[in-house]
């Protein structure tokens, strides 16, 4: 981490001027999602045109996009005499991720500005830093990991006024923001990079003090699993464990996520469309993953929270959620749920009613 960090900062001003052609930025670029393959440019996505942002690897020639800026596919941001078979990962060289589509801010417009509301379509730039990103800005990062930064700095991610956030290089975070990182090596206290943040080292079935519970929150990509207080982990979190004995009866400790978030939790029988409590609803998908689980209702619309689905037996259940039918997954497998039914076929062209 050390070299890499001497080699990004290390590189001389000659380097970045004939390596990283375009670094100024003087465009932005619409995001309505990734719009190609990520290291390639121009590879079949919409055009490029954000004259400071990179991508990684080498300039794609087959597609209809447009890189204005160059590519720096070979740009020395590690080690020279690496393996030039293997493509340079821009972040762990302090690059700053923009727009979501494998678009990258490098020096000395290092600072990736995004205007929009969060999760909408939004428009990004890079700029020198946060303070030249243009008007309507809602987010600004200047750094992605201490990468990004000077010795002895850290980079902190805080929520901003504008309904964004703001990430910069301090020398250490204020309470209540958060750690950009790419390693857990960034870490203090023994933490772990999860999901590019640092927090505290993942807990285990049996490593919570007496009257607490290893929990994960929901969902496949959820952060690693914590201490609570209490008898049963918090509603929509799971307990974590090591084999079915250190679970409520009747529960398997079944695996959930994947990668460093895969872990055994408790998980109850599949429940039916009538096993659950008032209040309660018969779900499945989403951030509940493919047991049928009884939670709490949506207040707002009484059926099943975020975009998870009401199990059904037949139509009759799905009658709470308009325009579906109790249907198996087109894919195969899974248990019936209440799903938006495929367009009905087009018949044959030419072929009249009726006959």
């Amino acid at each position: 981490m050390t070299n890499a960090r001497s080699l990004f900062f290390g590189i001389s001003l000659v380097t970045f001027a004939s390596a990283l052609l375009a670094a100024g930025c003087g465009e932005s670029k619409s995001d309505p999602g990734p719009t190609g393959t990520a290291g390639a440019s121009g590879g079949g996505g919409g055009a490029n045109t954000a004259t400071g942002s990179s991508r990684a690897g080498a300039a794609g020639s087959g597609g209809t996009g447009t890189n204005t800026e160059g590519n720096p596919g070979n740009v020395s941001l590690v080690d020279p005499n690496r393996d030039m078979s293997i493509p340079i990962n821009l972040a762990e060289s302090g690059a700053v991720s923009c727009g979501g589509g494998g678009d990258f801010c490098i020096p000395p417009s290092l600072t990736c500005c995004t205007s929009g509301a969060p999760g909408g379509m939004n428009t990004f730039s890079c700029a020198s830093s946060a303070s030249a990103c243009p008007d309507g800005t809602v987010t600004s990062a200047d750094c992605s990991s201490e990468l990004s930064c000077g010795a002895g700095q850290v980079c902190c991610e805080v929520d901003n006024d504008e309904g964004g956030t703001t990430a910069s290089c301090e020398t250490a975070c204020a309470d209540g923001a958060d750690q950009l990182c790419v390693d857990d090596d960034e870490c203090a206290g023994g933490g772990v990079c999860n999901n590019g943040t640092c927090g505290p080292p993942a807990c285990t079935a049996d490593s919570c003090a007496t009257g607490e519970l290893c929990c994960r929150q929901g969902g496949f990509n959820a952060a690693a699993p914590a201490c609570v207080v209490g008898a049963a982990c918090p509603g929509g979190s799971q307990e974590v464990c090591a084999d079915a004995t250190d679970c409520p009866a009747e529960n398997t400790c079944a695996a959930v996520g994947f990668g460093q978030n895969n872990v055994l939790v408790c998980t109850p029988p599949p429940c039916t469309p009538t096993s659950c409590g008032a209040g309660q609803e018969c779900c499945v998908g989403a951030q509940l993953g493919g047991n049928p689980t009884c939670v709490a209702s949506d207040p707002a619309t009484a059926v099943c929270p975020g975009n998870s689905r009401v199990v059904c037996i037949t139509d009759a259940e799905c009658e709470v959620v308009p325009g579906t039918a109790c249907l198996l997954n087109p894919q195969g497998g899974g248990s019936l749920s209440c799903r938006v039914p495929p367009p009905a076929p087009v018949g044959d062209a030419g072929t009249a009613d009726g006959g």
